[in-house]
């Protein structure tokens, strides 16, 4: 079967199979063999102690969960086991929708972080933004809490309600929030209009990399075309990333040749380069990609190839830094529990590896740098919020500004 490779975290698009065949096999040599029945003999050993002594009694495979989580844990931030009611809760996010607040989290060095507040989603109405920190979910410690566990706790039935203990970007205070629980059904794409009638410019924000993610932003595209668009700005603040196919034919659309992304592993499957295709390319109109620090994995990945061919312009602050893939397994573990490992690190075209692990030079720096104040960001979360119920606002987004004024420029140089 093939795998399905992954960015972001724990929501996943709709109607995505999640059942991996494992066929690579590392071979093991005699010293290594040696080492690996030294290690199994030591983990039998403390079971047989733990089964025997501990003050209570426990099971076996409870145990060996534990031990397969520490052994996942013990790679990176972004591989896990999954019991198996984790595996079936983790299913239930690839159905697209689900009871819950509509946040993307990860745990990092500063324990779990948001990355993304899903728009329309009872956190983001709240005002949670990448950045803040949860320490505790209805009584219980984040302290160890992976992103999976994290949902678990988080999610629930519809119109009940879940306390989050945060510590907040903005100020550095913990804050004490209730959120009530909603249907989470995350768009892929919104907000496609002109932002700029008279000189028709275009705007279309992508939210998600879903299934349909290409399919609806090509079509958002066409129809602004169809009446006269000469120049776009794609809106991917808050864009936690999703899957990577869908990044790489979306760049494709803005691309003739050259590579859009390669990925690099130990597996065969994994190292891939990815490259462009004249057909099916849109005309070279101007266009600029807003980004922040919302801006993740597979927003990074179009984000970077356009940035690197000069075929866009990144417009806002630095992105969030992950340049990695995942792959989840099931199906060879036989009882249901199942695991997602990196299996690559991926590259921009001109090899670039941008995931926090790189030190200082960690995500991508925009090319006009336009930073907004932690109460900025609030507001224009607000902003979206009556955007879409159709209410009014007086923010003034000026990253959206300086990306339309980037584009009107090249359009007035394109005249000459």
């Amino acid at each position: 079967m093939k795998a399905l490779r992954m960015f972001g975290g724990w929501i996943l698009p709709v109607g995505v199979t999640v059942i991996i065949a494992l066929g690579y096999r590392h071979p093991i040599l005699g010293g290594e063999r040696e080492e690996i029945d030294k290690q199994q003999k030591k983990l039998r050993k403390i079971h047989d102690i733990l089964r025997e002594g501990y003050v209570e009694e426990v099971e076996t495979a409870k145990l060996y969960d534990g031990a397969a989580k520490g052994m996942l844990s013990s790679l990176d931030t972004h591989s896990q086991y999954f019991t198996a009611e984790e595996m079936k809760e983790f299913e239930i996010d690839t159905e697209g929708h689900y009871g819950g607040i509509g946040v993307q989290v990860e745990f990092t060095g500063d324990g779990l972080e948001i990355q993304t507040a899903f728009e329309d989603t009872p956190a983001f109405k709240a005002g949670l933004v990448a950045g803040d920190r949860i320490i505790d979910i209805d009584g219980h410690s984040t302290e160890s809490m992976n992103a999976t566990e994290a949902a678990k706790y988080i999610r629930g039935i519809p119109g009940t309600e879940v306390k989050l203990t945060l510590v907040r970007r903005a100020s550095g205070k913990t804050e004490l929030l209730p959120i009530v629980r909603a249907e989470i059904r995350i768009p892929s794409v919104k907000g496609t209009t002109f932002v700029e009638e008279k000189s028709k410019i275009g705007y279309v924000r992508l939210v998600q990399f879903q299934e349909d993610s290409f399919d609806k932003i090509k079509a958002a595209i066409d129809g602004l075309l169809a009446k006269g668009m000469r120049g776009l700005v794609i809106d991917l603040r808050f864009n936690g990333g999703g899957l990577l196919q869908q990044s790489e034919k979306i760049s494709d659309l803005f691309l003739t040749q050259g590579v859009i992304v390669e990925t690099k592993g130990r597996l065969e499957h994994s190292n891939e380069r990815v490259e462009a295709v004249a057909e099916g390319t849109y005309p070279e109109f101007p266009l600029a990609i807003l980004v922040n620090d919302g801006t993740a994995s597979a927003s990074e990945i179009v984000s970077g190839a356009l940035q690197d061919h000069k075929r866009a312009i990144l417009v806002g602050s630095k992105t969030y830094g992950k340049g990695s893939v995942q792959q989840y397994l099931k199906e060879d573990l036989g009882d249901g529990t199942g695991f997602k490992y990196t299996i690559a690190r991926y590259y921009t075209p001109k090899g670039r590896w941008i995931d926090r692990k790189a030190g200082k030079d960690y995500g991508l720096e925009p090319d006009i740098q336009v930073d907004l104040t932690p109460e900025d960001t609030l507001k224009l979360m607000e902003h979206w919020r009556k955007v879409d119920a159709k209410e009014k606002s007086d923010f003034v987004d000026v990253q959206l500004q300086r990306a339309v004024d980037a584009v009107k420029v090249a359009l007035l140089v394109e005249k000459r």
